[in-house]
């Protein structure tokens, strides 16, 4: 009858251990998933990022594009040389506002 026992306690014993490493192993298994949903939550969100930044270089792009060939044009060269550098041509008279 002692046998019988030892084996049930065997038994009762090597059950709690399974299902203690069941818990152990679904605990493991829950936390990665949680953590590979968040990653993958986040690089959503950086793809969103970047796409809205490529939207907006294209515009930019298409809006430099189209002024081309006013940017390279000698009109706008005069205009920013006049306006950012200060120059003047030469047989022009610069007129200086000392009111200020």
């Amino acid at each position: 009858m002692s046998r019988k026992k030892t084996r049930k306690k065997e038994k009762s014993f090597s059950n709690i251990l399974v299902m203690c490493f069941m818990i152990v192993f679904l605990c493991a298994v829950g936390f990665n998933l949680y953590s590979q949903a968040k990653t993958i939550y986040e690089l959503k969100q950086e793809a969103v990022a970047i796409n809205s930044q490529i939207d907006d270089e294209k515009k930019k792009n298409l809006e430099l594009s189209v002024n081309q060939d006013y940017y390279t044009s000698d009109a706008y060269i005069e205009k920013v040389a006049r306006e950012q550098l200060g120059l003047i041509k030469p047989d022009e008279i610069e007129f200086v506002n000392k009111a200020k």
